[in-house]
């Protein structure tokens, strides 16, 4: 079996606090294989960052290792510098030099190479992302979208065996980021760059990663691509976080099985002669269709998708009927 291109064994990273340490990162582990894109997708404060700012050797470890292509780069007490790893890394906020133009940008990391060699990559990589024809142009000339790709091509040009991409987007508006996603992933697959990136929206990391490690609390709960974290989450909180749904209890869907159930919002459908029954607590239009807030008679509250020609009014009784094909149970 072929080993993967990055390791990440039982990392720990914690920081002094009163009375001890605040652990940041706890006993997280994952591979990567060699030309696959990697997402660490979690809500403020899982620690996702912090993971890759110890891939990237800007942090410590207090247990575990970090191997790229089968060199330790850190471990306890241990590390091989930033500059030494043949890792790339695209800033959240691009971090371009505003005193270089976009040539000067993206060739800021090929030092060694000859003139002629410099002017060829970056013209390889400005091609790669489109921007062949703004090599002379000022960041502060550039739009977000443009920035982002100056960034990329330049975390590209050195060629790394890793690129490390931090909420890639986040400064982008909305339609520009769907579109720089698949993008993305096309430029990444096109040049066979392995990834990791990072990201709190889901959206984006279901358009651009092949496995995923869905994180809480500093661990990853569940490794796995978008369809298998859709349809069989791990447990409670994967299920909560990815996709829309709620998990309630099995009894208030009339279900004899004990534990709870997740329900996604196709999964409750209105019909006359159905054995449930919710109240309506809002109606919302989610384009093209209408969602509705319903409370259960336990008082769980959940999701469901309405047809078109259903537009009941806050308080209204429906009936409403489960289907039960791919119920995801938990204990």
């Amino acid at each position: 079996m072929t080993a993967p291109l990055l390791a990440l064994e039982d990392l720990r990273v914690s920081y002094p606090a009163p009375g001890g340490e605040r652990v940041v990162v706890d006993g997280l582990s994952l591979a990567l294989e060699r030309g696959a894109i990697g997402c660490l997708l979690g809500a403020s404060g899982c620690g996702k960052t912090t993971v890759m700012r110890a891939v990237a050797g800007f942090e410590p470890l207090r247990a575990g290792r970090v191997v790229l292509a089968g060199r330790e780069l850190s471990r306890p007490y241990a590390m091989v510098p930033a500059e030494q790893r043949g890792i790339g890394m695209m800033f959240q906020d691009y971090a371009l030099f505003p005193h270089l133009d976009v040539a000067g940008n993206v060739g800021f990391g090929l030092a060694g190479r000859t003139r002629a060699q410099r002017r060829a990559r970056i013209g390889e990589v400005l091609a790669l992302v489109g921007l062949e024809d703004r090599a002379d142009a000022w960041p502060h000339e550039l739009s977000g979208g443009q920035q982002q790709r100056v960034a990329l091509a330049r975390a590209l040009a050195p060629s790394p065996r890793l690129l490390l991409l931090d909420e890639p987007f986040s400064n982008l508006d909305i339609d520009t980021r769907e579109h720089l996603a698949a993008e993305l992933r096309a430029i990444l697959r096109a040049t066979g760059t392995t990834a990791l990136l990072v990201t709190h929206d889901q959206a984006e990391a279901f358009a651009i990663a092949d496995a995923i490690g869905v994180m809480d609390a500093g661990r990853i709960l569940q490794w796995a691509d978008a369809q298998t974290l859709y349809a069989q989450p791990a447990d409670a909180i994967v299920a909560g976080f990815i996709g829309r749904g709620s998990v309630v209890a099995g009894s208030a869907l009339g279900l004899a099985e004990g534990g709870r159930v997740l329900v996604r919002p196709d999964r409750l459908v209105p019909d006359p002669a159905g054995a449930l029954r919710g109240e309506v607590v809002t109606v919302t239009f989610r384009g093209p269709g209408r969602v509705a807030l319903l409370r259960l008679p336990g008082g769980e509250v959940v999701e469901i998708d309405l047809p078109a020609e259903l537009v009941p009014t806050p308080g209204t009784v429906l009936a409403l009927r489960l289907s039960k094909a791919g119920l995801v149970r938990f204990p």
